[in-house]
């Protein structure tokens, strides 16, 4: 007979579940050994009870058949008993099990046990070879019983009729359990279902998603660039327009003075058209999202945060103010914002209960930017660094033309950055 899809259910759960086969198996174990103690002790409990009323019918001397009955019925309802639990995965030779009670009334836990089993895999074949196997047990017994006494005891047929109920009764609770243990796998396999094709969903979900935000920055690209190029057309045409007018003037010596300044004038709209364009042109290029540039009062900006971070830092201004700064243009001061952001953070990283000392000022002929950066060692970093920030901040200074040196010399790291000065 093949095995039931509750068999091969069961099965391959215990193969998959436990997480670790060791506990597996020890669980395993414990469950088969109780099974054959509750069944042994309840089997031992039916013997005594039979003993004793046997005992109470016929003293201490009964029929020589009785006691060799009782004495069978002492050994195989213990083999039955212990053999429940190891025959727990035995499939249709639970019917042995069944079978016992023909020999064996203490073998009645292990019967129900065996009925139970072959219940839950919800086969009427084995539901009629169960009921017909109690019905023939009890017709079994009760002929060796009366063997053994020599006298029918009480009913044959109702003893028939009893046990091929409770039979029944023990073949119903086990197709209950194989039933609901069916349905629980059932919704477990139609959840994981759900849950693999949900997960599928997403992923197809964010697929899309990202193919849409792909397809939208490459719209936005190309649009960027068809500004690009219309800004390329329009700033040539007032380029080549400035070119000319300017040309004009340096070409005619003898032009009369109104003419010139029409011309002048004509010259100073063009280039404020062109400059006002060029504006617009830029911020529609500018990617959405991105942060506007720094200015001169980010420095202080940066100064207040660190300090409501805990940090000791201090910015001392010479001969150059926030205002002068922002008119020198906007790459220095990016520049200086970026090397003080650094500055900062490097000194947190490495010297974190140090004091940072800043220092930003104008050189005396007012051609250059000085800032110097100061901060005691606190011996080894307790932050692994990349070396990458003072690399970046070298390769943005030399880009501007100017100089950085970083010092270490008496206990203090020293930063000197030199920035050149270019009035409008």
């Amino acid at each position: 007979m093949q095995p039931s899809y509750d068999d091969r259910v069961m099965t391959a759960a215990l193969d998959t579940a436990p997480p670790h086969r060791a506990l597996g198996r020890l669980v395993a174990v414990g469950r088969i050994l109780l099974v054959s103690l509750v069944c042994l002790v309840l089997g031992a409990a039916f013997y005594v009870v039979l003993w004793a009323a046997n005992v109470d019918t016929y003293g201490q001397d009964p029929p020589r058949g009785l006691q060799l009955l009782l004495l069978a019925d002492l050994i195989i309802g213990a083999v039955a008993n212990i053999a429940a639990g190891p025959m727990r995965r035995a499939g249709v030779w639970n019917l042995l099990l069944a079978a016992s009670g023909a020999l064996s009334a203490s073998s009645m836990p292990a019967v129900v046990v065996g009925l139970v089993r072959l219940g839950r895999r919800r086969d009427v074949r084995l539901d009629i070879a169960g009921t017909a196997t109690c019905a023939l047990a009890a017709l079994a017994y009760s002929t060796l019983e009366r063997w053994g006494t020599g006298a029918w005891s009480g009913s044959v047929v109702f003893e028939i009729l009893l046990a091929t109920v409770l039979g029944a009764a023990a073949l119903l609770w086990g197709r209950m359990r194989g039933t609901r243990a069916a349905l629980i796998t059932s919704l477990r396999h139609q959840a994981s279902t759900a849950h693999r094709e949900r997960a599928a969903i997403e992923r197809e979900h964010d697929a899309l998603a990202r193919e849409h935000r792909a397809l939208v920055a490459q719209a936005e690209a190309e649009q960027r660039a068809a500004i690009a190029r219309d800004m390329h057309d329009s700033l040539s045409h007032h380029l080549s327009l400035i070119a000319m007018h300017a040309g004009a003037l340096s070409y005619r010596q003898d032009m009369p003075p109104e003419r010139m300044r029409d011309v002048a004038t004509t010259i100073h709209d063009d280039a404020r058209a062109a400059n006002t364009e060029l504006r617009h042109v830029l911020g529609a290029l500018r990617e959405d999202g991105a942060e506007p540039l720094p200015t001169a009062a980010h420095l202080g900006e940066l100064i207040e945060t660190a300090r409501a971070e805990g940090q000791d830092v201090e910015m001392l201004w010479e001969g150059t103010d926030a205002a002068e700064l922002d008119a020198e243009g906007s790459a220095t001061v990016v520049t200086l914002v970026r090397i003080v952001r650094e500055l900062i953070t490097n000194a947190r990283k490495h010297a974190p209960d140090s004091p940072l000392s800043l220092r930003l000022s104008r050189s005396e002929d007012g051609e250059g930017l000085h800032l110097s950066a100061r901060n005691p060692l606190a011996g080894p970093s307790p932050a692994l660094g990349t070396g990458w920030g003072l690399t970046g901040v070298r390769e943005r200074v030399r880009l501007l033309g100017g100089s950085f040196e970083a010092t270490e010399h008496d206990d203090t790291f020293a930063v000197d950055v030199h920035l050149p000065w270019r009035s409008r």
